[in-house]
């Protein structure tokens, strides 16, 4: 066959299109997406069991890259500076747990504009594309009333400890235990709610307050899961194990010993690891595309999960889980 010099010129042509299209879908395929996720703080142990979930999930999706990073305290103003310093470095998506539903939402706007694309988790946002919840809130805040009033009986007088007053899991919690008590315990007072951050100490300080300041206290609430043990430990210290109830939501190695010397009867919670999994699966599939309302789709070794829509686009959530004196050795996180 013979081929003048524009022939071959054009075959070398062709052959070297096929072979840019080839590689640039290959290229595409392999491409590692890049997904931030923050907690509303680190170095605590609820959010070392949740890292433990992320990391598994980390290990099972090598198309998903996973950056953990988050504030020292859960305090917006630090979240707000961690994602401000991200969006330069364009990540394909942040994963918030936001300490503020609405002071956070400017940072994230400015994110979405930079082409990232934004889901919360754990702690809700008033901006976001996806949310990851812990729990429904109205089972949640009712379960945690409802272990309250079984060791006080309907009629009592109750203080909580909470994290603060913007903390959007906690807020929505205490707005449904207020409902549940109007509609099923209308004799349960609650006394008074004060902040605690997540931190054992400040627990610890409010709970021994609330002892001395009302006499009448028949229990004590904790929400945040390091501020159930601060309060547990100050109604042994003071010798009130058994007398004051406490309830709140924990995990299990933090309740373990409470529950079994009977300062606590029961602690609610979700499972945090699985939290963490669930999390980047939904982050992987919020990327491609295959988050949709009334749509199952695939999280890895927990099944499928099935997004609702909600308020602002739609969300998933865990089941709560009820740890008490004869199942908490089941669970270790």
């Amino acid at each position: 066959m013979n081929l003048t010099m524009h022939g071959i010129k054009v075959l070398l042509w062709m052959a070297l299109t096929v072979y840019c299209i080839q590689f640039q879908a290959g290229a595409a395929e392999n491409h590692v997406l890049k997904a931030v996720i923050i907690p509303k703080i680190v170095g605590i142990d609820y959010y070392d069991a949740v890292k433990q979930g992320i990391d598994e999930a980390d290990r099972q999706l090598p198309e998903l890259e996973i950056q953990w990073t988050g504030p020292t305290q859960d305090r917006v103003e630090q979240q707000i500076r961690i994602i401000e310093d991200l969006i330069p470095e364009r990540p394909d998506l942040i994963a918030v747990a936001a300490n503020d539903p609405v002071r956070i939402v400017p940072v994230l706007q400015k994110a979405h504009k930079a082409g990232i694309r934004i889901m919360s988790w754990d702690g809700d946002t008033n901006f976001r594309e996806f949310f990851v919840n812990l729990v429904e809130y109205e089972d949640f805040g009712r379960k945690i009333l409802e272990s309250m009033a079984e060791q006080t009986g309907p009629r009592a007088d109750i203080a909580i400890v909470t994290t603060t007053f913007t903390a959007p899991n906690q807020v929505r919690w205490i707005q449904a235990m207020k409902r549940y008590r109007r509609e099923k315990y209308p004799d349960i007072t609650i006394l008074d709610i004060r902040p605690a951050t997540e931190s054992r100490e400040r627990s610890y300080r409010i709970g021994r307050q609330y002892l001395n300041e009302f006499k009448s206290l028949d229990g004590i609430i904790a929400l945040g899961v390091p501020n159930v043990s601060g309060v547990a430990r100050a109604v042994e210290d003071a010798g009130m194990s058994g007398k004051i109830a406490v309830a709140g939501n924990s995990t299990p190695n933090l309740a373990r010993d409470f529950l079994k010397r009977g300062t606590m009867k029961k602690a609610v919670l979700w499972n945090a690891p699985d939290h963490g999994y669930l999390t980047v699966y939904c982050a992987l599939n919020l990327l491609k595309g295959n988050l949709i309302p009334g749509k199952p789709f695939d999280a890895g070794r927990l099944g499928r999960y099935t997004p609702r829509a909600d308020a602002l686009n739609m969300q998933v959530a865990l089941p709560v889980m009820v740890f008490t004196k004869e199942n908490v050795d089941r669970h270790h996180f």
